[in-house]
């Protein structure tokens, strides 16, 4: 086999493939099942790859030297943070996905959402917390004229910012639940926190894989909201071609495209999105380093482009192969 969906795989064939996992952040055990869905897929196709259960930044620092070409399967902090692009980059070894600078600002979802303001792309208004639960907590407002985000007559979302896999996260509504016990949750994982005002509307999802964007997922959990649970242990979330004009297709495509690019994101990514009750898009956030597990968003995606699992990932591959 020299050609998988237009990868030439020989150009592979030589070259000693480390798929990185595990890492030893909150979504440790998502990351092995990344990793061993790669890995079987890689080894698929005759090519030479290993897998490394990374377990602390020492264990990747004692390896480092001997890896050639990296495929990262790594998410949440260390993995997806650019803590280990910084490394690689350093050490000039060629690896998936965006750079280090990338991978860090779009980990934090307050300065992902920044510079998406900056730049007038849609997004939710949204309070930052920084040191929260000290007494140096400073509270920094990002909203459209005066709205109060936290209002009691308004519903909210709190979140860690720089968390993945919903982890943390909690939707407050008037009369339910409440901003003090939303953070206490949110603290658990991170002491910056990203209070957001909340989007009734879809859930969707969109791809981006090289330079250009695939189909739109639209995500319907069971629950309130597409949280752990619904990702990764219901049978009941349904995943669906969302039913979108040609022109909403052609805007989400573009607001995906500018919102991962803006960031300096490349290679491939994810990003998500809410169309609100006006028919509007408001993103959410980047991911860098998605899930490729069986109920993974992008093999979802990828499949209603006609690439099965296996190519997707050789197309993966073959973005880190762009680089000198």
């Amino acid at each position: 086999m020299s050609k998988v969906n237009d990868v030439d795989v020989e150009k592979f064939l030589h070259r000693s493939i480390a798929v990185l996992m595990g890492g030893w952040s909150s979504e440790r055990d998502i990351s092995l099942k990344t990793g061993e869905a790669v890995l079987n897929s890689l080894k698929g196709v005759g090519l030479n790859a290993n897998s490394i259960d990374l377990t602390s930044e020492k264990r990747l620092y004692e390896i480092v030297d001997d890896l050639d070409l990296v495929f990262i399967a790594l998410h949440g902090r260390g993995g997806e943070d650019g803590l280990i692009q910084k490394i690689l980059e350093d050490k000039k070894i060629q690896f998936t996905g965006s750079g280090s600078k990338a991978c860090r600002l779009s980990m934090n979802k307050c300065e992902a959402k920044k510079v998406w303001r900056e730049l007038s792309l849609p997004t939710p208004d949204f309070v930052e917390i920084i040191n929260a639960g000290t007494p140096q907590a400073e509270t920094i407002p990002f909203v459209s004229g005066e709205k109060d985000v936290t209002s009691l007559d308004k519903s909210f979302v709190v979140k860690p910012a720089r968390e993945g896999s919903s982890l943390g996260i909690s939707i407050v509504h008037p009369g339910k639940g409440s901003l003090e016990e939303a953070m206490k949750e949110a603290l658990k994982f991170d002491q910056t926190i990203i209070v957001e005002a909340f989007i009734e509307g879809e859930e969707l999802t969109v791809p981006v894989l090289d330079k250009r964007t695939l189909s739109p997922i639209l995500i319907k959990p069971k629950g309130e909201f597409y949280d752990y649970e619904a990702k990764y242990i219901s049978n009941e979330t349904k995943y669906l071609k969302p039913e979108l004009t040609s022109k909403e297709l052609s805007d989400i495509s573009d607001f995906s495209w500018h919102a991962f690019s803006c960031l300096g994101c490349k290679g491939w990514g994810r990003v998500d999105l809410i169309k609100d009750k006006e028919g509007n898009f408001q993103l959410i956030e980047i991911n860098t380093v998605p899930g490729l597990t069986n109920n993974s968003l992008v093999p979802k995606s990828a499949k209603q482009e006609g690439m099965n699992f296996q190519q997707l990932i050789l197309n993966i591959l073959d973005t880190a192969c762009l680089e000198t």
